[in-house]
């Protein structure tokens, strides 16, 4: 055996690995200055709005962490969560799920007792994350920061 032919499967899962590191990383950032992962299309479309939210079960929540887990654009929401000082103990997390597509629409809400975010400037109370799914893979997310001087665009169920 050659040693070339050793270094050609370490070389081929290193770009294999950079690769991905580039998509969440392009990701992250097009979040962080608003832009849709979807590159322009609205994921929560305008008749989202009057659509019936429910909280999610605990096994429908235990389905969507797997589902976020195991997906690109899952982490990369939680990326920004995590960005925005959202991943905590003390943010409680709740999930609810849009019934008129079928279940394949569904909201992360993240609360947390004192305001968040990149800046002390700009603070949040609340981030929401909708991820759209087609089976088990996300297809695109929307994050929407919640404060008083910006409601929430989706009314939810307590």
């Amino acid at each position: 055996m050659n040693p070339t032919d050793k270094i050609h499967p370490i070389a081929r899962a290193a770009s294999r690995i950079v690769r991905y590191a580039g998509v969440g990383v392009t990701l992250a950032i097009a979040s962080c200055l608003g832009a849709s992962p979807n590159f322009g299309q609205n994921p929560n479309p305008p008749q989202a709005q009057s659509q019936q939210w429910r909280r999610m079960t605990d096994s429908e929540v235990s389905q969507q962490w797997e589902n976020i887990l195991n997906s690109p654009l899952g982490v990369a929401a939680l990326n920004q969560l995590a960005l925005e000082g959202f991943i905590s103990f003390q943010c409680p997390k709740s999930f609810y799920i849009n019934e008129e597509f079928g279940g394949f629409q569904t909201l992360l809400r993240v609360q947390c007792p004192t305001p968040r975010g990149l800046s002390t400037a700009v603070a949040y109370d609340e981030m929401r994350v909708i991820f759209n799914r087609f089976e088990t893979n996300i297809e695109n997310f929307e994050v929407q920061r919640v404060s008083e001087e910006r409601p929430p665009e989706i009314t939810l169920p307590e």
